[in-house]
């Protein structure tokens, strides 16, 4: 089974509404979910998750989401945090226990092997030593040897970038992107996300070899228009492509 897994921005449009849509996920559609933890800097992302974390900032409140952490973890649905390391450096070990604490699974950081790759082995050994995921995060621009180094540090599932950021649309050819990233990690589960742009291109992936993909920006806009039937049915679609 292929992963399904979306992404939603903690606090974002607004923690009641956001709690409605987390809530008629259909839990049998997905494998993992990914939360973003607002940052004051998510330089990686693009305009649409950007303003999503600008308003989840304004709102995030760690206690009213206890509940829905305690239902996906208690129906199997691995949670994984997404945050940027400019954001939890100060206070990382305590973050880290946090997460663990509300039975979170792994961590993304995006920025960790770009802007503090001086910290990032100390960081992952931690990490592999506290029994918490560490996400690699690649994208076109990361150089062979970081992801073959970075890889050979963890055995958890790689997430990888199509674009340098979410809602960026730069050109790019799916068999080159895949065949290269197969070619340096072989055998590795790969979840493929940011500048996903068509059902095309998912099933284009996945007969690539790709083990799932993650979708955010989409799913970010339908929640700041409400449209949680719109929601519901990108959902179920997506996981029909997936399917085939």
């Amino acid at each position: 089974m292929k992963n399904l897994i979306p992404y939603f921005t903690l606090g974002y449009p607004d923690n009641e509404t956001l709690l409605k849509f987390l809530k008629t996920i259909p839990i049998e559609k997905i494998n993992y979910i990914e939360f973003g933890f607002p940052s004051n800097d998510p330089r990686y992302d693009g305009p649409t998750i950007r303003t999503s974390h600008k308003i989840g900032n304004d709102n995030f409140d760690e206690n009213i989401y206890r509940d829905i952490f305690d239902y996906f973890h208690e129906n199997n649905i691995k949670m994984y945090s997404l945050s940027y390391y400019s954001d939890i450096r100060p206070k990382f070990k305590e973050f880290i226990n946090y997460l663990r604490k509300v039975n979170f699974s792994g961590i993304i950081i995006p920025d960790l092997i770009i802007d503090y790759f001086a910290e990032s082995s100390k960081i992952i050994s931690y990490l592999n030593d506290v029994n918490f995921e560490y996400i690699p995060f690649f994208s076109p621009a990361t150089p062979d040897a970081i992801i073959k180094n970075i890889s050979n540090m963890t055995n958890s599932w790689i997430y990888y970038g199509l674009q340098p950021s979410t809602g960026i649309d730069i050109p790019y050819e799916i068999d080159y992107t895949t065949e290269r990233i197969n070619s340096l990690i072989p055998g590795r589960e790969i979840t493929y996300g940011f500048g996903i742009k068509t059902e095309d291109d998912i099933r284009e992936l996945m007969k690539n070899g790709g083990s799932g993909v993650a979708i955010g920006s989409h799913i970010e806009k339908m929640l700041g228009n409400g449209d949680e039937k719109g929601f519901l049915e990108y959902i179920d679609r997506i996981r029909g492509v997936l399917d085939e």
